[in-house]
């Protein structure tokens, strides 16, 4: 691609891209995502980041350390991201090519390209390109440069005959598959496919080849280059409602539990589609308050921990600041950066007492500010003259919280139990009504949100009263170690709204660049390992899920909204029954298994399905794994770093199935070794040959034209084989899914424990479940590394 000159001035910060998302992909090199681009415009992984120790304190949301530690791209790997729970809006690419955008990508560097197709107007398309960094307009389509091959179209539909378009063009770290995903995982869009990727699996674009308004051999900027990650193509409402001018967007996957997408402009109180919409629970988007936070270690009351400052919110534009002026004690986790009394590999001893630190996270972007010494920084410092230091982070498509997190279920690997009211002690021996609700993670762990149950003016009514007595106001939570740290407690102290006149909080990074100053970016690195942390021990939490306490029950209190699932309990969707004799377990949303005992030649009889099992445009499935692990311990591999045997199903291109196989996970695999995953190939043996298995079998997805008998749903992959066992003990397994049919990062994973029955004990009873819960545990974890 070549790049035209720009004719346009650099837009300020405040008003940051709508850019491409981050795609994932196995080809660990010098870019970790599949991402549509070129080799000149590939971004290295980020860096093992570490944010400074007097930081720590400012990342309080969900999965925070591993945003911060891993960067954007890693952490969404080890999460399993794959956006699959969030809308896609299908579009069509119009013939009519009204226009393009240029601009520069702020997550890549690189420019992109956006194709305005259909009935757009000259207005709408200055408007819409005005909103990008860097940007110009031209009246041609996208160009594709000489040398570059076009693989398709990454479509959203922009309503009333609009659609946008961004061009995947492909490379040596995205081919056509790795195009698709992209678009369709983390764009949340419709791929449409040209080019050489143009097939019957894929839809095409008009003539087979890229559609109207693309030039050959053109000049002009790389469409669609995305390298390094980002958020979805320009303009595309992933998730969200085009009438939403780009706000209520979800993160993808995991991440979506809780937080904003990076490149959503916001949220509103009536995000269309939101299951909370209206509801007067949800956080106020634009507000303030006093925290203070004390973790606890597991097993004991004893605080080890405290910090105290300031949080400000203005949800509305996906924007957050964090003040801290105290930090005192022992903080476990991951993520933090050298600190002068280091305790072990992931502590530190804090013993910040006077001096204000502040955290800034807009849209992607996260900021972390020091202040001069003798400045006299205050919490809700606006005066940019008195910063020392500033550095930045670029969270791709990690915004700030939702203000609704807690109240619903969306994003994938979460759940939320609705509470109700209670007394609590609030602010030493105040008592207070507050409404629960709990909140599950990926870790299967959970927070809990207590809410002002009674506003100062629920009784009174008082149509003069401040606005502030009217809202259930946010008042404790709890939060997680999430397995790597220590639970704690938030308290939240005299709130306050803020309005426009408060903006200045949060734009202390444009005053301090109008001053001459620089905000660094740390993530410049040569190498690096890139998988997922490891530690000694799984540490503890005392808010893990336990089945026998754990309801599925959203109450959202919307007016809009209405809830149409029965409540159930974790207990409820354990134990099933099956036709085929077996105990039914529900390891996942997505992965169910079937296993029952034959007693006689002491062997496991197993049936694993994996859902929602999508064929890529080459026609090939995602891999699927199971494994054996040797313990109770939730983990790729024991701590002694030995390998876990594993069952391997993968669908080569060009075969009608996928073919199962016996191999070892080896440990050095988690970190994307590309010797690691080619010594798992070289050990591989067919199943149906490996020692211990037998009756192999596997029904594809009936989009695959395999004929299948079991199981109705057209988009499950079914797995059948025998396992010999020394004894009836538990067995300790684990399951993952793939993004590709190539060996690397995960969509899904978790572990699970199951004691199956003997198969003849419901022979002539299939509509029996097993007799006692003891004889069939599910534990459904994210695993430790």
């Amino acid at each position: 691609m070549t790049t035209r000159e720009r004719t346009s001035p650099p837009l300020p910060l405040c008003r940051a891209m709508i850019a491409n998302t981050l795609p994932l992909t196995m080809k660990i090199t010098s870019l970790t995502l599949a991402v549509a681009s070129t080799t000149t415009y590939v971004a290295a992984r980020h860096p093992a980041v570490t944010v400074p120790a007097k930081f720590r304190a400012h990342l309080k949301c969900p999965y925070a350390e591993k945003w911060v530690q891993k960067g954007p791209e890693q952490a969404a790997r080890e999460l399993g991201l794959d956006g699959r729970s969030m809308r896609r809006l299908q579009a069509g690419l119009p013939d009519e090519v009204a226009g393009s955008c240029n601009f520069v990508n702020a997550f890549s560097g690189g420019m992109t390209c956006l194709q305005f197709n259909g009935a757009w107007t000259d207005e709408e398309r200055t408007a819409r390109c005005d909103t990008e960094n860097d940007s110009f307009y031209s009246d041609g389509g996208c160009v594709a440069g000489d040398g570059e091959e076009l693989g398709g179209w990454c479509t959203k539909d922009a309503g009333e005959g609009k659609v946008e378009a961004t061009a995947m063009i492909l490379s040596d770290m995205a081919d056509c598959s790795g195009s698709e995903m992209a678009c369709g995982s983390f764009m949340q869009g419709s791929f449409i496919a040209a080019g050489s990727c143009a097939s019957s699996d894929a839809p095409a674009a008009a003539g087979g080849g890229p559609p109207t308004g693309v030039v050959a051999d053109g000049g002009g900027p790389p469409p669609g280059v995305m390298t390094g990650g980002g958020a979805p193509p320009p303009g595309v409402m992933a998730g969200g409602d085009p009438s939403t001018g780009g706000k209520c967007i979800l993160a993808p996957g995991a991440i979506g539990a809780a937080h904003q997408a990076g490149f959503s402009k916001g949220y509103s109180k009536t995000c269309p589609g939101a299951h909370a919409e209206g509801s007067p629970y949800m956080w106020p988007l634009k507000w303030a308050a006093d925290y203070e936070n004390h973790a606890m270690a597991y097993g004991s009351d004893d605080v080890v921990y405290n910090s105290r400052g300031r949080t400000f919110y203005s949800l509305d534009r996906n924007w957050k600041r964090s003040d801290t002026n105290y930090a005192l004690g022992t903080l476990r986790t991951i993520g933090q950066g050298p600190c002068m009394d280091s305790i072990g590999t992931n502590s530190c001893l804090y013993n910040q007492t006077s001096e204000v630190t502040t955290m800034i996270h807009r849209e992607n972007m996260m900021y972390f500010i020091d202040y001069k010494e003798d400045s006299d920084a205050v919490l809700g410092e606006t005066d940019a003259s008195k910063i020392a230091n500033c550095s930045k982070l670029n969270l791709a498509v990690v915004g700030n919280i939702r203000p609704d997190w807690f109240l619903d279920s969306r994003g994938d690997d979460t759940d939320v139990q609705y509470l109700g009211d209670q007394h609590v002690f609030y602010d030493t021996k105040l008592p207070k009504l507050v409404k629960q609700w709990r909140k599950k993670d990926f870790a299967s762990q959970y927070f809990v949100m207590s809410m002002r149950g009674n506003p100062p003016n629920y009784l009174a009514k008082d149509p003069d009263a401040p606005e502030i007595d009217d809202i259930h106001l946010p008042l404790i939570l709890n939060i997680p170690g999430e397995g790597f740290g220590d639970d704690s407690i938030q308290v939240y102290r005299n709130h306050a709204l803020l309005d426009e006149d408060d903006d200045d909080l949060f734009l202390l990074i444009e005053n301090f660049e109008a001053l001459g100053g620089v905000c660094v970016d740390p993530s410049d690195f040569e190498g690096g390992g890139v998988g997922p942390p490891s530690t000694d021990e799984h540490i503890p939490s005392n808010l893990e899920v336990d089945p026998l306490s754990w309801v599925s029950n959203e109450v959202t209190f919307s007016p809009v909204w209405v809830n149409t699932k029965e409540v159930s309990s974790t207990m409820d969707k354990e134990v099933e029954t099956s036709t085929s004799a077996k105990t039914v377990i529900e390891a996942s949303e997505r992965v169910t298994v079937e296993a029952c005992l034959d007693e006689a030649s002491m062997m496991i009889d197993y049936s694993i399905h994996y859902r929602d099992m999508i064929p890529a445009g080459d026609g090939t499935l995602p891999w699927v794994a199971l494994g054996f692990r040797p313990t109770d311990r939730c983990a790729m591999n024991p701590l002694d770093g030995s390998p876990t045997p594993i069952v391997l199903v993968q669908h080569a291109a060009g075969d009608a199935s996928p073919m199962a196989y016996s191999t070892d996970l080896v440990a050095a695999a988690k970190g994307m070794s590309e010797d690691a995953f080619a010594q798992i190939y070289m050990a591989a043996v067919p199943l149906d040959e490996a020692e211990g298995f037998s009756d192999v079998s596997i029904e594809a997805p009936t989009s695959l034209q395999i004929a299948r008998s079991l199981v109705p749903d057209d988009d499950t992959l079914s797995v059948h084989f025998k396992h010999s066992v020394e004894d009836s003990s538990i067995q300790h397994l684990m399951f993952a899914i793939g993004m590709t049919n190539q060996l690397g990062f995960h969509t899904t994973r978790g572990c699970f424990e199951v004691k199956p029955v003997p198969c003849s004990s419901n022979t002539g009873s299939s509509l029996s479940a097993p007799s006692t819960e003891s004889e069939k545990t599910v534990i459904e974890i994210e695993l430790e590394g």
